[in-house]
């Protein structure tokens, strides 16, 4: 089973193009934040959704479609939001 709460160091997502493709994803990619994924969210048939590589117990590594919950400048914002709605973060990545 994955996680179902990620906190991982990204770059903000705008859209499928990637920054090789679009002004506003190249803009984006500048600079890092760290980002709460909802790793297991509501199936959709006609959502699109990106994809993260997770490990998993006894070290598998697996691909899983995420949401992203909210962006945050730093860890002691994640802590506060997440204290804040309850939420168990299962694992955090930094890159």
């Amino acid at each position: 089973m994955t996680a179902q709460y990620v906190v991982k160091k990204m770059a903000k997502i705008h859209c499928a193009k990637g920054p090789k493709n679009c002004k506003k994803c190249r803009e984006y990619a500048k600079e890092k934040r760290y980002a709460l994924l909802d790793t297991n969210p509501q199936e959709n048939e006609m959502a699109a959704r990106p994809m993260i590589e997770l490990e998993v117990e006894g070290g598998e590594k697996v691909w899983v479609t995420f949401d992203v919950i909210a962006y945050f400048e730093s860890m002691d914002e994640v802590k506060e939001y997440t204290t804040k709605k309850d939420i168990e973060v299962e694992q955090i990545i930094e890159e």
